[in-house]
């Protein structure tokens, strides 16, 4: 007789940066759900990942958003020059 241990379905290998995850269900429009299952697929990716990268896209998207709403209301709004020497910064 198999013990409890032994008799266990192995667990499948979790993605190296997710630490944690929860099953969701969600409602998508369908046209919206085919084009990205397509992109996922093309990718190799699963749904799942495709939709946690895009999730987190958005949550860095908008903590950015944040920033420079803060920034901008106490040092007014960031000019074209400071814009300039910000991305020529990012070039060296």
């Amino acid at each position: 007789m198999k013990s409890a241990r032994t008799a266990r379905r192995p667990r499948a290998r979790a993605n190296a940066r997710t630490t944690r995850a929860k099953k969701i269900s969600l409602t998508v429009d369908e046209g919206v759900l085919r084009e990205v299952e397509s992109d996922a697929k093309r990718s190799g990716r699963t749904l799942s990942a495709h939709i946690t990268d895009a999730l987190a896209r958005d949550l860095r998207r908008r903590r950015l958003q944040t920033l420079l709403e803060e920034y901008e209301s106490e040092h007014g709004p960031i000019t074209a020059a400071e814009l300039a020497e910000i991305r020529s910064a990012w070039r060296d």
